[in-house]
């Protein structure tokens, strides 16, 4: 799986200027949200964003189980046909992220503290 290899950022960290937006490392790219709905379009709106490149940390807390099984189900079948991964950071707060999400190294960094 890969998941805790490291990488060099893949731009020039001496320069103090910030590097370009989509040089930046993948964990600074992520998108956190803390699910209050089961509704179609916003899972959509969700996977939409995850296969674009933009990794999902989603806490499902707020929910019921019926439905955070909705969203996760509908998720795990995006993140699969993506070739993706499917992190569980803390309880009810999982990552959903393409596979190249952690080419980088940054997103195995981030997690490290995280993971249980």
């Amino acid at each position: 799986m890969g998941l805790f290899r490291r990488k060099k950022p893949k731009y020039d960290t001496s320069k103090p200027s910030e590097p370009p937006k989509d040089q930046r490392p993948m964990s600074d790219r992520t998108f956190f949200d803390l699910v209050q709905t089961a509704d179609d379009s916003y899972l959509t709106s969700l996977a939409d964003k995850m296969l674009s490149g933009t990794p999902l940390i989603l806490n499902f807390k707020p929910l019921d189980v019926d439905q955070a099984n909705k969203i996760v189900a509908f998720l795990s079948g995006v993140v699969y046909a993506a070739k993706g991964e499917i992190v569980l950071v803390q309880e009810k707060v999982f990552l959903f992220a393409r596979h190249d999400v952690f080419e980088d190294g940054s997103m195995e960094e981030f997690l490290k503290d995280f993971v249980e």
